[in-house]
């Protein structure tokens, strides 16, 4: 049981210490960070990470339908320059679709959009999300 404990605050402090995504040439921008909620992220985003939640936007979409608790939220800001903008733009362009049915689930979720809110993240602004594992939700915000 120790050992446990011990592992689990191990872990914690890592994760609050490590950026979530590394490396990248897309940037961030940091909000205000209220820890019991949401999280603005100061980490970067690489253009893999972002490509890959785009991707796998319809799969996300259901999987937020069927959220009924809202772990931490963390507002990933993307600005980038350059050939990844370029990626970018197509691949929001190649999955529209897609993207507006993760805004639409969303908006629908009382939960997650109520924190989204308090964080005055506009939903039509959300190119990508991921549900981590913890139950955390991280939102790509152009």
């Amino acid at each position: 049981m120790r050992h446990s404990l011990a592992i689990a605050v191990l872990l914690a402090s890592t994760a609050l210490a490590t950026p979530a995504f590394a490396g990248g040439a897309a940037s961030t921008e940091a909000r205000s960070v209220d820890t019991s909620t949401t999280a603005s992220t100061g980490a970067k985003a690489d253009l893999g990470t972002v490509l890959s939640a785009i991707q796998a936007s319809r799969n996300t979409a259901t999987a937020i339908q069927a959220m009924t608790t809202v772990g931490a939220v963390n507002i990933v800001k993307l600005s980038p320059t350059g050939d990844d903008k370029q990626a970018l733009d197509k691949a929001v362009g190649d999955n529209q679709a897609d993207i507006t049915g993760v805004q639409a689930a969303i908006m629908a979720n009382k939960a997650l959009k109520t924190k989204l809110d308090a964080e005055t993240v506009d939903t039509s602004a959300i190119v990508a999300a991921s549900i981590e594992a913890d139950g955390s939700v991280t939102v790509f915000v152009r």
